[in-house]
């Protein structure tokens, strides 16, 4: 049995990178620099989820986000 499932990545415009560079988290890191510490294949998870975060009004720490990075990728199985 196969368990590995493709999910769609998403992909980001500039313009959500730029927003990610300025985008400072709760620990004082920027966004950006958070996501380009995630494993390359989950990185445009992160992004989703910072993006995510921002439009929902969450607070910009590393739970929420990666919380929220969760639920966007394996809810869209």
């Amino acid at each position: 049995m196969d368990n590995n499932i493709d999910i769609p990545t998403p992909s980001i415009s500039e313009k959500q990178i730029e927003l990610l560079k300025t985008t400072i988290l709760q620990d004082g890191t920027s966004a950006y620099d958070y996501v380009m510490s995630w494993p390359e294949e989950d990185k445009p998870w992160a992004m989703e989820g910072v993006l995510s975060c921002m439009e929902k009004g969450y607070s910009l720490n590393r739970l929420t986000i990666n919380w929220e990075a969760r639920d966007l990728r394996y809810n869209k199985r």
